[in-house]
């Protein structure tokens, strides 16, 4: 797979009806619970325009398409920082979702300083769980949430690598 090359950025007013199809899009939420009503999508997607440590995915500074967002934002367990992404079914496989989850774990270990980050995702979802792995993630633990197994990955800095 040839490296992607794509940058974070501010999400945008003219964002939020895409962003809002993140929540709401079959393939995206298939492991997430599946679609949320589209007024509840919408809704989300302005609560999360708002959030410092939310970013807009772009293909590069002279495209504003919105290929997903990162988040990096409060784990369930109220003690971590989780990274989360949400990508457009049209735009999976071509590692923009490596190489920005790589970029907000750099901010993350360098300019904020933390020690240490989780993700989640669903224990079925094969290409999420790779992507962790691919970046140095270990697995921490696993448990049962929205009626599905769910593993808990943890990056610390000496995990951290950049992805291969």
């Amino acid at each position: 797979m040839a490296a992607a090359a794509c940058l974070l950025d501010s999400i945008r007013v003219a964002d939020l009806p895409t962003v809002a199809r993140l929540f709401s899009e079959p393939k995206v939420r298939s492991f997430l619970g599946g679609p949320v009503d589209p007024q509840i999508a919408q809704q989300r997607a302005a609560e999360l325009a708002q959030q410092a440590r939310a970013w807009a995915v772009r293909p590069n500074p002279g495209n504003s398409s919105l290929l997903g967002i990162v988040v990096l934002d409060q784990h369930h367990d109220l003690q971590d920082l989780e990274v989360s992404y949400l990508f457009l079914p049209e735009h999976w496989g071509r590692g923009y979702a490596t190489e920005t989850v790589h970029q907000v774990l750099a901010h993350a270990f360098g300019i904020m300083r933390l020690r240490r980050v989780v993700a989640e995702t669903q224990s079925a979802n094969a290409p999420s769980v790779r992507l962790l792995e691919r970046l140095g993630f270990r697995l921490l633990r696993s448990v049962s949430r929205f009626g599905a197994e769910q593993s808990i990955y943890l990056a610390e800095p000496p995990f951290f690598h950049a992805a291969t």
